[in-house]
């Protein structure tokens, strides 16, 4: 079951807004607190894109791992799961795989920038 607690320890940690979840998933602001009245629970597509945006793992949002920080496995894992699942991630993938560590770099920030904790 998913853990609200943890996400919303995590959210809190890293500055993110609910709000900024709930755009990121395509849903409506009210989405966690839903989640937190227990109205309804992440989906696994929602609960790993939770998890990347959190740079945590699926695992540890439901409850099933005490380690907040996904191993080097894990995040390979989860790295080849996204790739293979999400769109935007193979795009991503295509356009990056020709670039510079530098052309990378500055990617990174910039997306870190778009996402407000830089």
């Amino acid at each position: 079951m998913f853990d609200y607690d943890r996400f919303e320890q995590l959210r809190r940690s890293k500055g993110i807004t609910k709000k900024f979840i709930a755009q990121s998933l395509g849903r409506s602001a009210t989405l966690c607190q839903d989640w937190k009245q227990h109205k309804s629970q992440p989906s696994q597509a929602q609960l790993r894109q939770v998890a990347d945006i959190l740079d945590t793992t699926p695992s540890y949002l439901m409850g099933e791992t005490e380690e907040p920080s996904p191993s080097a496995d894990d995040e390979m894992t989860q790295l080849l799961t996204a790739l293979r699942e999400r769109e935007d991630m193979r795009m991503l993938f295509s356009l990056a795989k020709d670039a510079s560590p530098e052309d990378v770099r500055q990617a990174v920030k910039i997306i870190k920038a778009l996402r407000g904790n830089d």
